[in-house]
């Protein structure tokens, strides 16, 4: 039982225990005294379950909420466990200048980039991660938000403003690929799931416990990781030469993919410090960004009229174009499309064997499969029924 009775539940069973066991108490009428006494001992029962099953809830992860939630996960595990707080978007920005007259140019950590202004007069302002000099006419940098939070998400060439001096005037600034890992503070049902992550990192050096940890940074929503055996020799500098036999060792390349199907060198470093808490002695892991691979898919759909969502499907089929997006956002990274495969999984939620709002659903766009090398990360381009 997750939920206490109702009070007339409880009436109801006490009236019928006195019944059985005293069959000679018949008035139970409004205002009697027995009314009276199962009445309060009803009221009474309902509170003390309510109370047990409150407390009862509050000891399981499923079921704890708000700061219940973040105790028990923190007494359980650590203070690592705690609830994330807000997360600031990072990104790379370029620097660029029509000529290098000026000489070389330091710009500093903490140099301010900030995006134009809108039509409120705010704007999305970032930081250098570290100092960089440019010796030429360009040069690329780090950056984060100065404001945690999904504003500072912020779309590709949005970044166009130098908020701090330089000694050289004519340096612009840019970002060609969107800014990413800006988030609110989890709610719930996130954190449940980011509980769920870090257990798994906490393993040691599995495949599991690598893709976790990459998955705990936020900004990353896919990461797989493939094991390779390297053969090697150790090699003596002072002497120009190898010692002893060849052996091998671990190597693992680590794709990692934001909600674009790819990710900044910015996300990346950030998964490199993650990864290294859990990476075994002697493992090298490279964390390498996945290549998106856009899918255009379109299917013919019969619908069942007896089905309980006809009458909105037959004008609206934004529910079934959701799942087939969703379909493909769940892929991990080097899924090929199988034409076969997303047509029985789009059958199974909207066929006969779920809603059964569909009778036949089938693909017309792409023509055949589409195969993914181990670092493609699967897209939705256009996604439509017709």
């Amino acid at each position: 039982m997750t939920q206490a009775r109702s009070q007339q539940e409880y009436y109801d069973i006490g009236k019928n225990q006195i019944q059985v066991t005293v069959p000679e108490l018949t008035d139970f009428n409004d205002g009697s005294i027995n009314d009276i006494i199962l009445g309060t001992v009803a009221t009474l029962t309902q509170e003390v379950t309510r109370l047990l099953l409150d407390r009862f809830k509050k000891t399981y992860f499923n079921s704890a909420e708000g700061t219940d939630l973040e105790y028990l996960a923190t007494d359980h595990f650590g203070d690592g466990f705690a609830r994330p707080d807000a997360q600031k978007a990072v990104g790379i920005v370029t620097f660029s200048r029509p000529n290098d007259l000026a000489g070389d140019c330091t710009i500093l950590e903490g140099t301010i980039v900030k995006t134009t202004a809108d039509a409120n007069g705010e704007s999305q302002r970032f930081e250098t991660l570290s100092e960089v000099t440019m010796t030429g006419t360009e040069i690329s940098a780090s950056v984060r938000a100065i404001t945690a939070g999904v504003a500072g998400n912020v779309s590709a060439t949005t970044i166009n403003v130098i908020e701090t001096a330089l000694t050289d005037a004519t340096i612009t600034v840019s970002n060609t690929g969107a800014m990413s890992g800006g988030a609110a503070e989890e709610d719930d049902a996130e954190y449940r799931e980011t509980i769920k992550t870090l257990i798994t990192s906490v393993r040691g050096s599995t495949k599991s416990a690598i893709e976790a940890a990459a998955k705990s940074v936020s900004g990353i929503e896919k990461a797989t990781a493939h094991e390779f055996q390297v053969t090697v020799k150790e090699w003596d500098a002072g002497a120009g030469a190898t010692v002893g036999e060849s052996f091998e060792i671990a190597n693992v390349k680590l794709y990692v993919a934001d909600v674009n199907g790819v990710a900044s060198d910015a996300l990346i470093d950030l998964v490199d410090d993650a990864v290294d808490e859990v990476r075994a002695v002697g493992v090298r892991i490279e964390t390498i960004s996945a290549v998106a691979s856009t899918i255009n898919w379109t299917a013919s759909i019969t619908l069942n009229p007896a089905g309980p969502n006809y009458a909105t499907l037959q004008s609206d089929t934004t529910l079934i174009v959701n799942s087939m997006i969703d379909y493909i956002e769940d892929f991990p990274i080097g899924q090929d499309f199988v034409r076969a495969d997303a047509e029985a999984a789009i059958l199974a939620t909207w066929g006969p064997a779920g809603t059964n709002d569909l009778t036949d659903f089938s693909t017309t766009i792409p023509s055949g499969d589409i195969s993914h090398a181990s670092n493609e990360k699967a897209i939705t381009g256009t996604i439509a029924t017709g």
